[in-house]
């Protein structure tokens, strides 16, 4: 069921399906994307589990206010809010990129909340260098604001998307969701890779990366790995940054045997 969700950050659009009495598993996607990024893993699972896809505050059909605050920090709240809407006391949480970032601030905040987590093309949410390396993001941002329009998104969608299809979509997206509000969500991001959070509590986690992500996210992924007992790694085939969307055959038998073991 299509809804929204009104937070002190906007109102929040959601897509709610599946069996009710069945574990919630919660999809959060990228910078720029929306929900639709997850409908082939909605098709997959929501005959076995309750499924709630979001579009992140300021994306797709969701607006943006009050953004006071650090994006994963305002996106963590309007996640519990949502949860607490819907009556959700906890669910496995699946974040791609930015996702992922969102999952482990929440993980941190509400631990009680969270069954597992699951990445995909994230990385641990901690500090990778010293603070001398914010004096670059300015730069960054500079870069980015002056790329032309056309180029910024088609540079987007090619550089993250192995499929054609993936690719055109990304495109699509981000043009919705605006260069400007992209690169404020994406300065954040660089700030929180630098300063990191304190570690969470990891239960159960699953990490994927694609077989063409650049190389830092899956250097990092095989240390985040290596470094959580219990932990599940998975390349997946053909796949870029949006590998859920670049090969979600692949993807998807991952994801099922990642929660069917949580079951057991």
């Amino acid at each position: 069921m299509e809804k929204f969700y009104k937070s002190k950050y906007g109102n929040v659009y959601y897509d709610l399906s599946g069996p009710e009495d069945a574990p919630v598993v919660i999809f959060l996607h990228g910078v720029g994307m929306d929900h639709r990024t997850f409908e082939k893993q909605k098709e997959s699972l929501h005959d076995q589990y309750r499924i709630l896809l979001i579009d992140l505050p300021g994306h797709g059909s969701s607006s943006i206010e009050n953004y006071d605050k650090r994006y994963s920090i305002l996106t963590a709240e309007c996640l519990e809010g949502l949860m607490d809407k819907e009556g959700i006391d906890k669910a496995v949480l699946v974040g791609q990129s930015l996702g992922s970032f969102i999952s482990q601030r929440f993980l941190l905040k509400s631990p009680e909340r969270v069954i597992a987590t699951a990445h995909i093309g994230g990385t641990e949410f901690k500090s990778y260098t010293g603070s001398w390396a914010k004096a670059f993001i300015p730069i960054t941002m500079g870069m980015i604001h002056i790329m032309p329009k056309k180029t910024f998104y088609n540079a987007f969608g090619r550089h993250k998307a192995d499929s054609v299809e993936t690719q055109e979509y990304l495109i699509e997206a981000t043009k919705n969701t605006g260069r400007k509000l992209i690169a404020a969500i994406t300065k954040d991001m660089l700030h929180e890779i630098i300063e990191g959070i304190p570690e969470p509590e990891y239960r159960h986690l699953m990490i994927s990366f694609g077989e063409k992500e650049l190389s830092f996210i899956r250097k990092n992924s095989v240390k985040w790995h290596e470094k959580t007992p219990g932990s599940v790694l998975v390349e997946i085939k053909g796949a870029n940054h949006i590998a859920n969307q670049d090969n979600p055959d692949r993807f998807n038998e991952a994801l099922k045997n990642f929660l069917e073991s949580i079951n057991q």
